[in-house]
């Protein structure tokens, strides 16, 4: 596993106050050509995170980038492939099958619904979607914004910190010498009631 893989990003639900300000900048970053400001928005808002709310709290739900991806695995055409560490939608290929949507473990691939399609075509007309302009053909999720300089944009945008970039590699080794040191000092007291 190396860290460009493993990189992913997480969400705090107890910082998460369900603001959406993820969601703008999302559909901001992937959709070239359109203003940067919710008012001036010509298209329907369709993030590729997903904020949820339940009676504790609330926290945008979003793609891992498995390092064993099961969306990627289950795919029958092909349509999901590994790019620059993310798991990323080659739209020529889908076909809207959705058997990625149900192998994903965390909900984080969303089926463009027949409702999405209609507010879609009330802005483009019924002649079609323009994917080029980044819309989704069947499927939407994260892509961790690969070739975005500056990062995900959704972790830019949040004015509360809830959202970082997580290095699972990193966090792991990070952890294991945090509990490495706290069992030094409890076995240093152990050595010294033994004696």
């Amino acid at each position: 596993m190396n860290g460009e893989q493993s990189c992913f990003v997480l969400a705090d639900p107890e910082a998460c106050v369900g603001c959406r300000a993820c969601e703008v900048a999302c559909v901001a970053a992937h959709t070239p050509g359109q203003p940067k400001t919710v008012g001036a928005l010509r298209t329907p808002l369709m993030p590729n995170l997903f904020l949820t709310r339940t009676e504790r709290g609330c926290m945008p739900v979003q793609c891992h980038q498995c390092e064993n991806a099961p969306c990627l695995r289950s795919c029958a055409t092909g349509a999901l492939e590994r790019a620059g560490g993310a798991v990323v939608i080659n739209r020529k290929k889908c076909i809207g099958c959705k058997n990625c949507v149900m192998a994903c473990p965390f909900g984080a691939i969303a089926l463009l619904g027949a409702e999405d399609l209609a507010r879609l075509r009330g802005v483009f007309g019924p002649t079609g979607i323009p994917q080029d302009q980044g819309f989704p053909r069947f499927i939407y999720k994260c892509d961790r914004c690969i070739g975005r300089d500056a990062g995900p944009a959704c972790v830019a945008a949040c004015p509360r910190d809830a959202l970082r970039v997580v290095d699972a590699a990193a966090e792991v080794k990070d952890k294991r010498l945090k509990a490495t040191a706290a069992l030094e000092g409890v076995s240093d007291g152990l050595s010294l009631r033994r004696a």
